[in-house]
């Protein structure tokens, strides 16, 4: 792509908006200054939680963040991406400013929204809900006034900003379409994250031109009753309207009906549109790694978009759906990584809400100070820095639908009363409104964590749990299935992949933690790690499988020409009769496991045997 020769523009030269770096200083001169000293970031844990929470985000921002950072590579810059909250998730590009961007704690884990680091590109965008470049003496802190940033809001298909998107460099540099680049790309990530939701994609253009770029087209998602439950930016501007027409039937702003390919239509003063309906789209992936295999041996393929229940998930899909048919409302509880979301989503696609949207929120992820105005929106004006439009709010986007809260056990204690009323009352009220919305939707709350323990403890309301829990339903960990060795075979089958029963054992021993989330991870990194048609054996498995503490694996009926060549085997067989030598070998073996950690080459040196000797033995135990 050509792009103009980088120049700089002097501060009283360059285009700019005064009045919302006036006002945003402004705010950040009430604050206690205390607030706005560098911060420690978040430690290596708490970091990963926010990106686990901001996950779908991270995922469909990664190829723009990519092209934005091959861009900042060469223009000393860096790419950025934070949450709606304002923390850094992620940033990217020249290895020389990162380090400069570092000195003023412009990095993953810091809070960079203008209550904790004053005017800046991130926080005033995050603010405004608007892009905005904040260049050198802009900034509100004077030791920030080394960067030029420029960075856009990413929205959703209901208006409410995901994350922002940043370009940061030096001041000494400043590039007049830096910031329409990292406009157009914000606006790709939320085209992307708006074609993942279950609906009828509706993409139409102004007039009979040549198709436009996808990022130039405008896009409406509509439910089977033809109205609107999402949007896209450039589809606002064509129709000339706000975030007001969610919820709204699509024949209030086109007239026409797109039921074919290249469809004539018209906006309603006239302005002629060329559009069509697409397929329905499938919802977002699960964890679960039961996909088909991919024609080339070579590619790794992704993980299915709703992967089928099997044989120990399908009674409580069975239940759930009975649940909904009743008007109850369903409680998953289940650790991190058993599939909450997955299961949440198969008991709205057969259940009796489905043809209605599926509105996800996750309690952990939003912000304290935006919890009230996402869920049930406001009036315009309602409060500083709201939206000249107002909002709908997620609960009456899930009217009709399913409304799925997840972590449903970090939600702020000030705020479970007005959901609880919410639930009682089955009507919302938004912000600085009096008037009053009913709502009719299918109830799913998911936590990892003890809800009656928190009740106990005075940290969950009675109320509400029980007000919650009509159908509770708990989703066991990965380690209890009594296939787990099939099902790990099976998993990487699928992926194109070939494994020893031995390695199997090891995985199979493993506690996992992170359940099907981090199966999912650990099997894909190792397909990608030995792509070839080789036989995955215990020796490609990384070390924190092997220093597992080791319990009895499950039985795997393979065959053991599978298990692929191993070093001649210098123990004396045994009898049938043998019991009893058989035992103290166990015993033997299971005592020097013990004394090793778990770790099974330590283990087999201490034993002078081969170390597949010794996964053989623990299997054939």
């Amino acid at each position: 792509m050509q792009t103009s020769a980088p120049f700089f523009l002097a501060s009283s030269a360059r285009p700019q908006t005064p009045h919302r770096i006036q006002r945003s200083w402004a705010r950040c001169a009430d604050l206690d200054q205390h607030l706005l000293a560098d911060p420690n970031p978040l430690s290596r844990a708490d970091l990963d939680l926010h990106r686990e929470a901001n996950r779908l985000l991270l995922e469909h921002a990664q190829a723009g963040l990519c092209a934005l950072s091959s861009l900042a590579d060469h223009r000393d810059s860096i790419a950025i991406l934070a949450d709606p909250s304002g923390m850094i998730l992620h940033e990217q590009g020249n290895p020389g400013f990162l380090s400069q961007a570092q000195r003023v704690s412009l990095q993953p884990g810091v809070n960079w929204a203008e209550t904790h680091r004053g005017t800046n590109a991130i926080g005033t965008a995050l603010h405004d809900g608007r892009a905005v470049c904040i260049h050198g003496p802009d900034h509100f802190l004077a030791r920030n006034r080394i960067l030029s940033c420029h960075a856009a809001p990413i929205f959703s298909g209901i208006g409410g900003i995901l994350g922002i998107l940043d370009f940061s460099g030096p001041a000494n540099a400043l590039h007049d379409h830096t910031l329409p680049l990292v406009q157009r790309m914000a606006q790709g990530i939320s085209r992307q994250i708006l074609l993942a939701q279950p609906g009828h994609r509706l993409v139409f253009q102004v007039g009979e031109q040549a198709p436009l770029q996808t990022h130039q087209q405008a896009l409406l998602l509509l439910d089977d009753d033809g109205l609107i439950i999402g949007a896209n930016e450039v589809a606002l501007q064509v129709l000339n309207t706000t975030w007001q027409l969610i919820g709204t039937p699509y024949q209030q702003w086109i007239s026409g009906n797109p039921t074919a390919q290249d469809s004539l239509l018209h906006r309603h003063d006239g302005q002629p549109l060329v559009g069509h309906v697409q397929h329905p789209v499938q919802a977002p992936r699960g964890p679960i790694p039961l996909a088909k295999p991919q024609p080339s041996a070579h590619a790794v393929p992704s993980s299915p978009t709703l992967p089928a229940p099997d044989a120990l998930t399908q009674p409580l899909l069975d239940q759930a759906i009975r649940a909904t048919h009743a008007g109850l409302a369903i409680l998953l509880h289940g650790e991190t990584g058993t599939g909450k979301e997955v299961l949440a989503r198969h008991i709205h696609a057969q259940g009796a809400r489905a043809q209605g949207a599926f509105v996800a929120i996750n309690c952990a992820a939003l912000p304290e100070h935006l919890i009230e105005s996402e869920l049930f929106g406001y009036e315009p004006g309602a409060f500083t820095g709201a939206r000249r439009e107002g909002a709908r709010g997620l609960l009456r986007q899930a009217h009709r639908g399913t409304l799925f809260l997840d972590e449903i056990g970090d939600m702020p204690l000030s705020l479970q009363t007005r959901l609880l009323r919410v639930l009682q009352e089955r009507e919302v009220q938004p912000l600085g409104s009096e008037k009053r919305h009913a709502l009719d939707f299918c109830l799913i709350s998911a936590s990892h964590q003890d809800l009656p323990c928190l009740v106990e403890r005075g940290l969950f309301r009675a109320d509400l749990y029980y007000r919650l829990q009509d159908m509770p339903l708990n989703l066991p960990a990965l380690r209890q299935r009594p296939d787990l060795a099939h099902f790990i075979l099976r998993a990487y089958q699928t992926l194109g992949g070939q494994i020893s029963p031995a390695a199997v054992a090891v995985m199979a021993a493993h506690h996992w933690p992170g359940n099907y989330r981090e199966l999912d991870s650990m099997l894909r990194r190792l397909r990608c790690q030995y792509p070839d048609d080789i036989l995955l054996g215990p020796q490609h498995l990384p070390d924190s499988l092997h220093a597992t503490p080791v319990r009895p694996p499950p039985c795997l009926d393979i065959p053991a020409s599978q298990d692929g060549p191993a070093a001649p085997d210098t123990a004396a067989p045994h009898s049938p009769g043998d019991g009893s030598l058989q035992a103290l070998e166990h015993h033997a073996i299971a005592q020097v496991l013990q004394a090793c950690g778990g770790n099974i080459s330590q283990a087999a040196k201490r034993l002078g045997i081969h170390r597949s000797t010794l996964y053989r033995k623990l299997h054939s135990h």
